[in-house]
């Protein structure tokens, strides 16, 4: 297995379509995510049959970071548990940008989070999009990721590529984490191992102080709305209507972010296991390993529809000929 992530935008699907041959996921050119859950995606290299899992970015137009950290979190605490082998996990950043955004920033301090100093080795930090930007500018803006952005990262292991648009440039960059040792991310190690709630862990700190930090501001927010609407006459009712809106409102997002702050007190790795254990006793016991894992995959991460042939293919090769309905509810 190798994981794929990177902000919205970056060409995260349009790099695994590349490498499954055809459309199997659908692909954004906007900043509002194609990519609303993670999905699995089958795809052949040489002899090597790799699942890739496709990522929604941290920095989502519909979702939460707590939501898709959940998520990630859930699907790598499965992959770990099952003893599915993950060979690495490729971040993809557009060459395009002209400056690291904020939620750029963000995002990949999360990523570095999840993987840990232990697993950079089988990092792969990919620059996306060369055919839209001069080539001096890119290499510009590709030696700033080298020398501050990404430098640590580096530093520890990992490598930096430039994709180039076609499937053979996304094969020969799939193929690199191909030759290494199995890894075992922090997260993985944290929520698995440890038995941690995701708040706990170093991601899951990293998403809950920047919501402390939103929680302090809506809270002051609010104090500053009770203070004007005290100050102000009794006769200006039209302006204290307008205040108590908007107090309604801070107090909504002040709501939302505590619910979110919740939200990651949860023991990930002990609930995915009760789940697998579960799922793994209704199964057909004489089903071979490779069906049963996906299968079993299947309650954590998207199996979009476009990829059944391929399974299908896959299963057989394994000696499994059955309908796939037996596994997923496509």
């Amino acid at each position: 297995m190798i994981v794929v992530m990177g902000v919205t935008g970056a060409g995260k699907s349009y790099f695994i379509n590349q490498l499954a041959g055809k459309e199997v996921v659908k692909e954004g050119f906007s900043l509002d995510s194609c990519t609303q859950s993670c999905s699995l995606i089958p795809v052949t290299i040489g002899q090597s049959k790799v699942m890739l899992i496709d990522t929604p970015g941290f920095d989502d137009t519909e979702r939460t970071d707590s939501e898709i950290l959940t998520e990630i979190a859930r699907l790598l605490s499965a992959q770990y548990e099952l003893g599915v082998e993950l060979k690495g996990v490729i971040y993809i950043h557009r060459i395009t940008d002209v400056r690291y955004s904020r939620s750029s920033v963000k995002t990949f301090e999360i990523f570095k989070k999840i993987c840990g100093q232990n697993a950079l080795n089988n990092v792969l930090l990919i620059t996306s999009r060369w055919t839209e930007v001069d080539p001096a500018t890119g290499a510009d803006r590709e030696r700033q990721l080298k020398d501050k952005f990404w430098a640590y990262m580096l530093g520890h292991g990992s490598n930096i590529s430039r994709f180039h648009g076609d499937r053979p440039s996304a094969v020969s960059l799939v193929s690199q984490l191909l030759q290494k040792e199995t890894v075992v991310l922090q997260l993985q190690k944290e929520l698995v191992d440890e038995g941690k709630q995701l708040d706990d862990t170093a991601a899951g700190a990293y998403v809950s102080n920047s919501l402390d930090k939103l929680k302090q501001q809506y809270q002051d927010e609010l104090a500053s709305l009770e203070r004007l609407k005290q100050d102000l006459m009794d006769n200006d009712r039209a302006m204290k209507r307008q205040i108590q809106r908007d107090w309604e409102v801070e107090s909504a997002r002040l709501g939302q972010v505590q619910h979110e702050q919740v939200s990651l007190q949860r023991p990930v790795g002990t609930e995915v296991r009760q789940e697998i254990r579960r799922k793994r006793s209704g199964l057909s016991k004489v089903l071979p390993f490779v069906p049963t894992v996906v299968g079993i995959l299947g309650m954590f991460v998207n199996i979009p529809p476009g990829v059944t042939d391929i399974m299908l293919g896959w299963f057989a090769d394994f000696g499994a000929n059955f309908d796939l309905s037996e596994l997923f509810a496509f």
